[in-house]
């Protein structure tokens, strides 16, 4: 009885926090979800899901805040299945000058946008 009712405050305390994994929770991050959203890749990928009619559009989230060592956010380009997550692309946004980098996680490597472009990555 004592597992069922800490798990009924478990799933109430979750519910009544109300945020969805990787939104924005304050102005800068929706600005830094906005620049994501607003770039010609993630813009032209829905639009042709859209067309296609598919119902899984790609959806920014924020992966990582400013940190002391760090000053960006680690933001990510996701499909979500409902039963799965695909990422497909990171990038880093500069919390105070809004630079958007890519970030290629396998490498480790961050490069301009520029730079990733005409690499065709």
């Amino acid at each position: 009885m004592k597992i069922l009712v800490l798990f009924g405050f478990l799933l109430l305390l979750n519910s009544a926090q109300g945020q969805e994994y990787g939104a924005a929770t304050n102005a800068t991050e929706r600005k830094v979800l906005r620049l994501i959203n607003a770039l010609p890749e993630v813009q032209q990928e829905n639009k042709l899901r859209k067309a296609r009619k598919n119902p899984h559009l790609l959806k920014v989230l924020i992966q990582g805040t400013p940190t002391k060592e760090n000053n960006y956010y680690r933001v990510s380009i996701t499909e979500n299945l409902g039963f799965q997550l695909r990422t497909y692309e990171w990038y880093e946004v500069d919390a105070k000058t809004f630079a958007i980098r890519y970030w290629d996680i396998a490498s480790g490597e961050s490069m301009s946008l520029s730079e990733k472009r005409r690499r065709k990555l």
